[in-house]
């Protein structure tokens, strides 16, 4: 037979089981954890968490260096500028219509689908899509395909030019 551990209540100082959820007596919360027990509980975590965090980040030099070599690879600097052009670029690309344009892309879609280089080392990339229609002056809804050219190495992307003509990709 094994015997329950009994602590003290922290509330009415009356012994209950160590792991009861109330105590019997006083019908206070977690009687048989104390104040202090929670602050070393917590202490150890916070260390925990610190410890986990200076070992897994990066250094100032090690986030440099892979930026750096981000920014020679197509697929990286145009998957890090995909979401940048759907948010930069939009209004551009909309002064460019006659009339009005409407975006045809669902929620979670980008609005940009496809990039390639457009002076790899100024760092421009030029991204692509077809996620728009251009009103005409009939008032009919144009397919049409847009480029926004953004620079990266300006920190977020500066958009250094936009295009659109109708099409699909």
């Amino acid at each position: 037979m094994q015997r329950m551990s009994l602590v003290p209540c922290k509330s009415c100082k009356k012994e209950v089981a160590h792991n009861a959820k109330t105590c019997p007596h006083c019908g206070v919360k977690d009687p048989g954890i104390t104040g202090k027990q929670m602050l070393i509980g917590f202490a150890v975590l916070a260390a925990v968490v610190a410890v986990l965090a200076v070992s897994c980040g990066s250094s100032e030099e090690e986030t440099k260096a892979a930026d750096a070599a981000c920014m020679q690879d197509l697929e990286c600097i145009g998957n890090k500028g995909t979401i940048t052009a759907g948010v930069y670029c939009t209004d551009h690309i909309e002064k460019l219509a006659k009339n009005s344009a409407k975006w045809t892309d669902g929620a979670l879609e980008p609005k940009f689908s496809r990039f390639r280089w457009k002076d790899k080392e100024a760092g421009i990339v030029t991204h692509l899509g077809d996620k728009v229609q251009f009103q005409n002056g009939f008032g009919a809804y144009i397919n049409m395909i847009y480029s926004c050219d953004l620079d990266m190495k300006q920190g977020q992307g500066v958009v250094v030019g936009v295009d659109a003509a109708e099409g699909r990709l």
